[in-house]
């Protein structure tokens, strides 16, 4: 039986983005490359040529825009910064702090097993704290699997998401399930909506589901995808669709056809509590 090959190595530069500091991760046939810029996954091929993932044409990292595409890092507050993060109402930044700042590797082991690399930043910006907060994001590649896990120790008030543009090669036929039977709808204002129906993607989807399956099913044409949670209270199912689109400055006018965002998501705020957030991804095709 041959050994399975396992590396890690430096890679300057993905896709259009050239400039950008990454680091590739390979495990058998699969890989992965992931920025140290906002701890970005960026590409993950279970075998070469296969990509899961969906980086916008138009993404840009410079001028510390955050990356659209791949897997962001939504932490501390997940969208715009609310209570109890933003009681004076100044401009701080969607979905958080990480997303747009360079991060440290501190740990990287291949294996015959695995590749698996750590990324760390530290965070003494974060208004309601007066110490700095250390957040850790694992990156595990086997040859079938991918594993995301975001762990912040310090017990306190935090959100966080991983924020996944997975690649859907029908969106028209794309299905998620299993999902729950109420939602809030963002774009009816976060209503609570009861719908036993299926999530079809025929106009701006922008959802976010309590209480999710620790296993979700994406379905695209023949394409399926096992997303597997944990440390989740949520998951979010968004898809900008056409006239959204138009007003975000790094997608292109039919980039909504190309994707579908779920993400895992822990969003309670009633407790400070520390996190440890995953996201286990499996290709089923």
């Amino acid at each position: 039986m041959s050994q399975t090959i396992s590396q890690i190595s430096n890679q300057t530069g993905f896709a259009h983005l050239t400039d950008l500091p990454c680091l590739k991760l390979v495990c058998g046939q699969a890989s992965a490359v992931i920025s140290l810029y906002g701890a970005q996954l960026l590409s993950y091929q279970p075998v070469p040529g296969r990509e899961l993932l969906w980086l916008s044409p138009k993404a840009v990292w410079q001028q510390q825009q955050a990356i659209r595409g791949g897997v962001p890092v939504c932490w501390p507050w997940f969208g715009p910064a609310g209570k109890p993060f933003n009681t004076s109402a100044a401009k701080l930044p969607n979905h958080g702090l990480v997303r747009n700042r360079l991060w440290r590797q501190v740990q990287a082991e291949p294996s015959a097993q695995q590749a698996l690399v750590t990324l760390s930043i530290d965070v003494d910006d974060i208004p309601t704290l007066h110490n700095s907060v250390t957040l850790n994001l694992t990156l595990k590649l086997t040859t079938d699997t991918l594993t995301l896990q975001l762990d912040c120790a310090e017990p306190m008030l935090q959100q966080a998401a991983l924020h996944s543009y997975f690649a859907v090669p029908s969106l028209s036929d794309t299905r998620v399930s299993p999902l729950p039977g109420a939602y809030l709808d963002k774009t009816l204002g976060g209503e609570r909506v009861q719908s036993t129906a299926p999530v079809r993607f025929e106009r701006e989807i922008d959802r976010v589901y309590p209480e999710p399956a620790a296993e979700l099913l994406l379905e695209s044409g023949a394409q399926q995808l096992k997303i597997s949670q944990q440390g989740q209270d949520a998951t979010v199912v968004w898809n900008p669709w056409r006239e959204r689109s138009q007003a975000i400055f790094d997608l292109e006018a039919d980039g909504y056809q190309q994707f579908v965002c779920v993400e895992t998501a822990r969003l309670d705020l009633t407790s400070a509590a520390p996190l440890q957030l995953c996201q286990h991804l499996t290709s089923l095709t």
